[in-house]
Protein backbone atom coordinates (compact mmCIF):
# COMPACT_ATOMS: atom_id res chain seq x y z
CA UNK A 1 0.00 0.00 0.00
CA UNK A 2 0.95 3.38 -0.96
CA UNK A 3 2.10 5.68 2.48
CA UNK A 4 -0.64 8.14 1.47
CA UNK A 5 -2.96 5.27 1.84
CA UNK A 6 -1.16 3.99 4.79
CA UNK A 7 -1.30 7.49 6.34
CA UNK A 8 -5.07 8.40 5.42
CA UNK A 9 -6.47 4.79 6.51
CA UNK A 10 -4.65 5.35 9.99
CA UNK A 11 -6.26 8.69 10.14
CA UNK A 12 -10.03 7.17 9.19
CA UNK A 13 -8.94 4.58 12.14
CA UNK A 14 -8.49 7.32 15.17
CA UNK A 15 -12.20 8.62 16.04
CA UNK A 16 -13.40 12.38 16.93
CA UNK A 17 -10.50 15.41 16.72
CA UNK A 18 -8.03 12.34 16.54
CA UNK A 19 -4.78 14.31 15.58
CA UNK A 20 -1.96 11.60 15.05
CA UNK A 21 2.08 12.39 15.45
CA UNK A 22 2.98 11.00 11.82
CA UNK A 23 6.17 9.11 13.25
CA UNK A 24 3.40 6.88 15.11
CA UNK A 25 2.00 5.90 11.82
CA UNK A 26 2.95 2.11 10.67
CA UNK A 27 5.88 2.30 8.41
CA UNK A 28 6.98 6.02 8.96
CA UNK A 29 9.96 4.19 11.17
CA UNK A 30 10.99 2.12 8.17
CA UNK A 31 10.72 5.00 5.46
CA UNK A 32 10.92 8.45 6.91
CA UNK A 33 11.35 10.86 4.11
CA UNK A 34 8.88 8.72 1.80
CA UNK A 35 6.17 8.93 4.32
CA UNK A 36 7.03 12.92 5.52
CA UNK A 37 6.80 13.61 1.71
CA UNK A 38 3.30 11.65 1.80
CA UNK A 39 2.40 13.77 4.70
CA UNK A 40 3.37 16.89 2.90
CA UNK A 41 1.71 16.36 -0.37
CA UNK A 42 -1.52 15.28 1.68
CA UNK A 43 -1.27 18.59 2.99
CA UNK A 44 -0.68 20.50 0.35
CA UNK A 45 -3.80 18.49 -1.31
CA UNK A 46 -5.73 19.66 2.24
CA UNK A 47 -6.86 16.12 2.79
CA UNK A 48 -5.42 16.51 6.21
CA UNK A 49 -4.79 19.16 8.30
CA UNK A 50 -1.93 20.17 10.55
CA UNK A 51 -1.23 21.61 14.11
CA UNK A 52 1.56 21.14 17.15
CA UNK A 53 0.73 18.56 19.67
CA UNK A 54 1.20 19.40 23.57
CA UNK A 55 4.80 18.45 23.02
CA UNK A 56 5.85 20.85 20.16
CA UNK A 57 5.12 18.38 17.25
CA UNK A 58 3.57 18.43 14.39
CA UNK A 59 0.46 16.39 14.51
CA UNK A 60 -2.21 16.06 11.85
CA UNK A 61 -5.77 14.36 11.27
CA UNK A 62 -8.42 14.24 8.38
CA UNK A 63 -9.96 17.22 7.14
CA UNK A 64 -13.47 17.08 7.93
CA UNK A 65 -14.08 19.72 5.22
CA UNK A 66 -12.75 16.73 2.77
CA UNK A 67 -13.78 13.56 4.12
CA UNK A 68 -15.52 12.59 1.14
CA UNK A 69 -12.48 13.33 -0.89
CA UNK A 70 -10.50 11.01 1.53
CA UNK A 71 -13.19 8.35 1.51
CA UNK A 72 -13.15 8.17 -2.33
CA UNK A 73 -8.87 7.57 -2.26
CA UNK A 74 -9.39 4.89 0.18
CA UNK A 75 -11.98 3.01 -1.63
CA UNK A 76 -11.00 -0.54 -3.01
CA UNK A 77 -10.07 -1.05 -6.74
CA UNK A 78 -13.51 -2.96 -7.25
CA UNK A 79 -15.74 0.31 -6.13
CA UNK A 80 -14.38 2.58 -8.54
CA UNK A 81 -16.62 3.69 -11.60
CA UNK A 82 -13.98 2.84 -13.95
CA UNK A 83 -14.06 -1.07 -12.97
CA UNK A 84 -17.79 -1.08 -13.34
CA UNK A 85 -18.07 0.58 -16.77
CA UNK A 86 -15.41 -1.83 -17.84
CA UNK A 87 -17.58 -5.14 -16.28
CA UNK A 88 -20.44 -3.19 -17.96
CA UNK A 89 -18.61 -3.37 -21.46
CA UNK A 90 -17.31 -6.63 -21.12
CA UNK A 91 -21.13 -8.08 -19.92
CA UNK A 92 -22.61 -6.07 -23.46
CA UNK A 93 -19.52 -7.62 -25.61
CA UNK A 94 -20.56 -11.15 -24.10
CA UNK A 95 -24.40 -10.63 -24.85
CA UNK A 96 -23.63 -9.37 -28.08
CA UNK A 97 -21.30 -12.41 -29.07
CA UNK A 98 -23.70 -14.63 -27.67
CA UNK A 99 -26.31 -13.66 -29.71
Amino acid sequence: MSPKKTILRELARVEGEGFTRPSSIQGFEQAPDKYQKAVNELLQARLVEGRKDDTGHMAIAINEHRRKDVAKVLRPVWAHPAVWAVFVLIAAAGAAVAI
